[in-house]
């Protein structure tokens, strides 16, 4: 059991370290980050969606798809997505007519997504930020195409999602050098 010190000599050791510690805590406080206003203070982000839909557009010939990339596509009807593959079928760039995946739109999903273009060895997409306002009916994905290797290899590098509930927002995805 702590017993407050009696003798005169520690009592002056008490103050010192008491007054070390309250401005010890004073300084640790001024330093942590302070929002301006509420408007500062991040907002949560649901958790990403996974590029889960690459297997939509995997009968989409290369040299059609490499016409498109860069370009998003945002499609939110299974009537969008067959002109789509229609789109794909009729640019004449397939040897033979695309695979024809379906997708369920119910429940305002969307169908997002884009191919990119490099040089290399290996490429892949890094997502560098995610952001959904609802309020604003806005989803906003920055992605970069990570390539490596000195391969002399024309690379084409699909990132598709779905998105649920995203019918009526503006959906940007861009892909950042």
């Amino acid at each position: 059991m702590w017993r407050y010190p009696t003798t005169s000599h520690h009592f002056p050791r008490c103050i010192a370290a008491l007054v070390l510690m309250l401005l010890t805590g004073c300084n640790l406080v001024a330093n942590l980050p302070q929002a301006d206003s509420p408007q500062d203070v991040p907002v949560p982000t649901p958790p990403l969606p996974e590029a889960d839909a690459n297997d939509v557009v995997a009968g989409v010939c290369f040299e059609a798809a490499r016409d498109a990339a860069g370009r998003l596509f945002v499609l939110r009807s299974a009537d969008e997505l067959a002109n789509f593959f229609d789109l794909a079928d009729n640019s004449q760039l397939c040897r033979q007519p695309v695979t024809r995946q379906a997708r369920d739109f119910s429940d305002g999903r969307v169908l997002a997504g884009l191919w990119s273009l490099g040089r290399g060895c290996a490429a892949t997409h890094q997502v560098l930020r995610w952001q959904r306002n609802d309020a604003a009916r806005q989803i906003h994905l920055q992605l970069r195409l990570d390539v490596t290797g000195d391969c002399d290899y024309e690379l084409l590098r699909p990132w598709w999602m779905t998105l649920d509930d995203a019918r009526q927002h503006d959906i940007v995805i861009e892909v950042l050098p």
